[in-house]
């Protein structure tokens, strides 16, 4: 008995002197677990030193109709591609001590290309197919005939890995012909079903280079972009909008052929077709989509990113020390442009959207899609949450791992046939991600958000992240057409979770900051609680004000009544006013 009160006393000693429990755990970290939540190649060798590739004809590298000696062109930019891809995956493969990084700017790209140690020298594609001391990396030449097949660049892609060859068209041949190189596959006339059919067991099922190939005269379709990449990792590449036939069929196959659950990086042309068209194949078959089709040496940016899996961690609020007894109509603002590594890895997302002084008045949130950078480019990941702006610019996971809809995700093929462990995969290393870097909002696109489909998969998400403090959605085709409609998840814990669908948002030719406004003071009634959230478009300028400068622009339409809070204190506040009890309890407020 004496040691029993002596427990007691010591008990209330200890609380006495660290004050009351913390039972919520705002601002945590937890390191990576034993199941890793990685799933985009991987490669660990450590370089001495790299070549710098350089491309003299980059303004031209659309044009397929530019032969020349001096590598012009998109014959030329192809090559550029395959001499990068070939001599980083025989550094991959540990025949060579050396890399190749091509030739780009930006801080980001500057800050991974000071860890490949010595630079060896600067080199084009053609200057190193000609020196001697490169010669055992290449094999021979596969062939394209880019103006009348523009979809055989993309097979000579995988030509390319398959044989260790250098991507030739017929217009230059024999120039490699001259330089002592011989043909290897003749791509010319070959349709994507075909090169499924005879290279598919000789590439890596873990992901997907999705991208069209350069015409001549078209200018929004990029040309090379992640063919090193798909060399470099052996990778199938595929289109939709530049094969000799329909390549629909052959897609599904493809997607149905990648292990569910797999990264498709690059993205279509939109002006032959509409993103959906692309995208939800890719969700139906159980993958993830990641516009990538504007950036660079991911094969030297993602090196060995499992073991350099930083540690930095976003920053929240606390949210104990919300006044929740005050009143009105609440709106957060975030930035969208899904899932866009391409975006978010350039000095211009930080200079113009992430590091505004608006961001700070607005509390603008952002969407980071946290696995791809720290997977593809584990330094950015680290520069970006040093660069937070405020606590009250809340970082959002996106969409759990790319971009597709939760309500068709995993619906067909082998996906659909394990559902549910497959939900759960990507829900848990979703989870793994956003615990360890003390994100707590996720980010989510359906089509239909009471889909049954979509329900399931934000149950697992749910289910996985003891975490999780809410959910944002935005609907494909208006990203406002659930109408701030909300719904409710009850976690493992016993406490429900919000996911508040976008009700407002600000779109060049759709909503400006004046009708939005309007539209929010009319629809917001005075004398009643409201919590709702405002997409702001990336790419749309209001009187050449965009991101948290237009969302500016809204707050200075609205009424006195509205009060502008983070997406996180948007969610507390919910979850206060709707399920009060649990919400005090697991604040430890009462």
């Amino acid at each position: 008995m004496k040691k029993h009160w002596l427990f007691v006393l010591a008990y209330f000693f200890l609380a006495a002197q660290c004050g009351p429990v913390e039972k919520y755990p705002f601002n945590n970290y937890e390191p990576v677990p034993e199941v890793e939540p990685y799933f985009l190649p991987h490669n660990n060798f450590s370089p001495k030193g790299y070549w710098h590739v350089v491309h003299t004809d980059y303004a031209n590298r659309e044009n397929p109709g530019k032969y020349s000696a001096a590598g012009d062109g998109l014959q030329g930019y192809l090559l550029m591609h395959s001499v990068v891809g070939l001599i980083n995956k025989a550094a991959v493969e540990g025949r060579i001590d050396y890399c190749a990084w091509m030739e780009k700017g930006d801080l980001a790209y500057d800050t991974e290309r000071a860890l490949l140690g010595t630079r060896l020298g600067n080199k084009t594609a053609i200057q190193i197919v000609t020196d001697s001391q490169f010669r055992s990396l290449f094999e021979g030449y596969v062939l394209t005939d880019l103006k009348n097949n523009p979809e055989s660049g993309n097979i000579a892609a995988v030509a390319s890995h398959v044989y260790n060859a250098l991507i030739a068209d017929v217009g230059n041949e024999q120039f490699f012909i001259d330089a002592g190189y011989a043909l290897k596959c003749d791509c010319r006339n070959m349709t994507l079903a075909q090169a499924f059919e005879k290279f598919k067991d000789q590439c890596n099922r873990n992901a997907l280079v999705l991208m069209p190939v350069g015409v001549s005269g078209r200018t929004d379709i990029p040309a090379g972009e992640l063919r090193d990449y798909a060399i470099a990792n052996k990778l199938f590449v595929a289109d939709l909008t530049g094969g000799l036939e329909d390549n629909t069929a052959t897609f599904n196959d493809i997607l149905d052929w990648l292990t569910p659950g797999s990264q498709v990086l690059g993205w279509e042309n939109n002006s032959l077709i509409s993103e959906d068209k692309f995208v939800d194949p890719v969700s139906r078959y159980g993958h993830m989509m990641l516009a990538a089709d504007w950036s660079y040496n991911h094969t030297l940016t993602s090196r060995n990113y499992k073991e350099r899996h930083p540690s930095d961690k976003a920053v929240g609020i606390n949210p104990r020390n919300i006044q929740f007894d005050e009143e009105g109509n609440y709106l957060s603002f975030f930035l969208t442009d899904g899932d866009s590594y391409q975006f978010i890895i350039t000095d211009s997302f930080v200079n113009d959207y992430y590091t505004l002084p608006s961001a700070i008045t607005t509390k603008i949130a952002y969407e980071l899609g946290s696995q791809s950078l720290i997977q593809l480019a584990p330094t950015r990941f680290t520069y970006l949450m040093g660069r937070q702006p405020s606590p009250e610019c809340t970082i959002m996971e996106t969409f759990g791992g790319g971009y597709y809809y939760i309500d068709t995700f995993a619906t067909e093929g082998k996906a659909a046939e394990n559902r549910q462990d497959l939900l759960k995969e990507v829900a848990e290393r979703t989870a793994a991600h956003m615990r360890q870097h003390g994100i707590k909002i996720l980010h989510v696109m359906a089509k239909d958000f009471s889909d049954p489909k979509g329900q399931e998969m934000l149950q697992a998400f749910v289910d996985a992240n003891d975490q999780l403090e809410g959910i944002t959605g935005v609907e494909y085709n208006p990203y406002d057409g659930g109408a701030g409609k909300i719904f409710w998840f009850t976690n493992k814990a016993g406490y429900d979770i919000p996911l508040i669908t976008t009700k407002y948002m600000l779109w060049d030719g759709l909503s400006s900051p004046a009708q939005a406004a309007q539209k929010a003071n009319a629809g917001e009634p005075a004398g009643t609680s409201s919590f709702n959230t405002v997409a702001v478009h990336a790419w749309s300028s209001f009187n050449g004000k965009r991101a948290a400068n237009a969302a500016q622009l809204m707050m200075d339409e609205l009424d006195d009544r509205f009060h502008i809070v983070s997406v996180q204190e948007l969610i507390w506040r919910l979850r206060m006013q709707e399920r009060g009890e649990q919400t005090r309890k697991i604040l430890y407020l009462d």
